[in-house]
C-alpha cells in the first residue's frame, strides 16, 4: 500500500511509522512494534522531516492528519 500525498508518496513501511509517530509511544517503542532497530526509526525520521519538509514531531502529525493518515 501506498499514501500519496502532496507529490509524496509514502511507502507501507513509512505509513506505519508515521500513525506510530502520532501516539504517544517513544522512538524505542515504535522501533519495538516495527521489529526494527531504534536506529532505523531514526532514518525512517529524518527521511521523512526532509521529505515532508517538516521540522518537528508535531510537524510530521499535523502532515500526517491533514493527508488522512491519522485522524483526530
Amino acid at each position: 500500500m501506498h499514501v500519496q500525498f502532496n507529490s509524496v508518496k509514502l511507502n507501507q513501511r513509512e505509513t506505519q511509522f508515521v500513525q506510530l509517530a502520532c501516539s504517544e509511544l517513544t522512538y524505542v517503542q515504535i522501533a519495538d512494534r516495527m521489529c526494527v532497530s531504534p536506529r532505523t526509526v531514526d532514518g525512517y525520521r529524518e527521511s521523512l522531516f526532509d521529505r515532508l519538509q517538516v521540522k518537528s514531531r508535531v510537524g510530521l502529525a499535523l502532515w500526517a492528519v491533514r493527508s488522512g493518515i491519522v485522524a483526530l
